[in-house]
């Protein structure tokens, strides 16, 4: 944490980046910290290959389009992944950055950096960055309590999951003092749901098939699906729908956004590491969710090397 602290003393300017498909820890987490390093006078612009979705709007993100900026800064920050695929178009621009650094609580990889702030054991990366903020010298306000809270509930699920801490809790517990609307951002981040779900739901049930005696479900919507249901699919709890049911262990969501070239996310249950299944097939992320892209592979092939990994990852029934 000082080395990071040192590296926004140090430098003026800052590109900032998140990962594909961004959820609410890796918008929340770069839009906090580009408010942040705007109070402390700093040039900013944050990058994300992926869109906002519309339940998390209320976040008033604002991202940059001019990629011109991120060869003009003094450094570049990855927020909630920690290799460079992880932010899709952008790679080559973080690749060839001038200083590179990184705020991530994801399992590492081999990619090296100027600046590391990475803590496996944190449930969010909002929590690690919250601590960095008080460290500091700012006043922390509504909009900036706000994204820190909407990183911290989502990758806990609403403090359900098994990565919740006692730190999540007073971390939630303080920032509420920053009187934002709580029963807004809960509702739009975890009941939010347009009249279009219905027709979605019923197009994932029918693209939804079970494996390996019923311990994977794979749910798969091609380039048309994927057109027609952008904005829903682009929100992580939008396929909660297959959570917990009885003898299911491993769930695998394969979305294909441009042809050929998919985008998977892994999440488990109970006991299953899907990071390793993630990570096998080139990809990375948490024990319980995780995510990878496959491209240029006939689909049976690559659902192939899927179930492969996935049984690697089951207990015998």
């Amino acid at each position: 944490m000082k080395d990071i602290k040192n590296l926004i003393k140090k430098y003026n300017s800052f590109a900032l980046f998140c990962h594909i498909s961004p959820d609410a820890d890796a918008l929340g987490s770069m839009n906090a910290l580009r408010l942040v390093l705007k109070k402390l006078n700093k040039k900013v612009y944050a990058y994300c290959d992926g869109e906002v979705a519309k339940n998390l709007q209320f976040l008033d993100i604002v991202l940059e389009e001019n990629e011109k900026h991120i060869q003009q800064v003094d450094a570049c920050i990855m927020l909630d992944c920690n290799n460079s695929d992880r932010v899709g178009k952008y790679k080559d621009f973080y690749d060839n950055a001038k200083v590179k650094a990184v705020i991530d609580h994801h399992q590492e990889s081999n990619y090296v950096f100027d600046y590391k702030l990475i803590d496996v054991t944190s449930p969010s990366t909002a929590d690690i960055l919250y601590e960095l903020i008080k460290t500091l010298n700012i006043t922390i306000n509504s909009q900036i309590a706000v994204n820190l809270y909407a990183g911290l509930s989502s990758d806990t699920g609403g403090f359900i999951h098994a990565n919740t801490t006692s730190l999540s809790h007073k971390h939630a517990y303080e920032l509420l003092n920053y009187n934002f609307d709580l029963a807004e951002v809960n509702y739009q981040m975890f009941k939010y749901k347009g009249s279009e779900y219905l027709y979605f739901y019923k197009t994932a049930l029918r693209n939804t098939k079970s494996y390996l005696n019923d311990q994977v479900y794979v749910t798969f919507f091609n380039v048309r699906s994927y057109e027609k249901f952008k904005d829903i699919c682009e929100n992580p709890i939008a396929f909660s729908f297959l959570e917990g049911i009885d003898g299911n262990e491993i769930r695998v969501k394969i979305l294909e956004k441009q042809k050929d070239e998919f985008y998977i996310s892994f999440r488990s249950n109970k006991y299953a590491n899907v990071c390793n299944v993630a990570r096998a097939l080139g990809g990375g992320g948490h024990i319980k969710a995780s995510g990878c892209v496959m491209s240029h592979i006939l689909f049976k092939d690559m659902l192939s090397q899927i179930l492969q990994e996935c049984e690697k990852e089951l207990k015998p029934q």
